[in-house]
């Protein structure tokens, strides 16, 4: 019936879905769960290198899967602009690589400054 509304395109579960184009990347990245302390009651650190990003989120692999909703805390040392950038970021989805040692993931930034946000744009943007 020509009243039948379409089917769109790409779903929301669709990981190649994209609200900004992403930038290939190869930096290395801190991930702290915010909710996570260790036995002294510090803060646990974990480590994971980019493998691509835009304004809105990135995409990472790690030794450590997350559960998707988790909130981390992000830095990373820009090799290009040589600053320091601090966000937060909340797991959308994970899978494991290939090898079975470790896992993609990808992180939409929530809650961060606007100071962070054009940082990140400097860092994915400038050749």
């Amino acid at each position: 019936m020509f009243w039948k509304k379409r089917k769109k395109e790409g779903s929301r579960a669709d990981p190649d879905r994209r609200r900004e184009p992403r930038r290939e990347d190869g930096c290395t990245i801190t991930l702290t769960p915010r909710d996570s302390t260790g036995r002294r009651g510090e803060k646990v650190l974990y480590y994971g290198r980019t493998k691509n990003a835009s304004p809105s989120g990135l995409k990472l692999d790690s030794d450590v899967s997350f559960p998707v909703g988790t909130i981390v805390s992000i830095k990373l040392q820009s090799p290009k602009t040589r600053r320091l950038i601090q966000a937060a970021g909340e797991v959308k989805w994970v899978t494991p690589s290939g090898d079975g040692q470790t896992f993609e993931i990808g992180l939409e930034f929530v809650e961060t400054s606007i100071r962070s946000i054009m940082d990140l744009l400097d860092h994915i943007y400038k050749a």
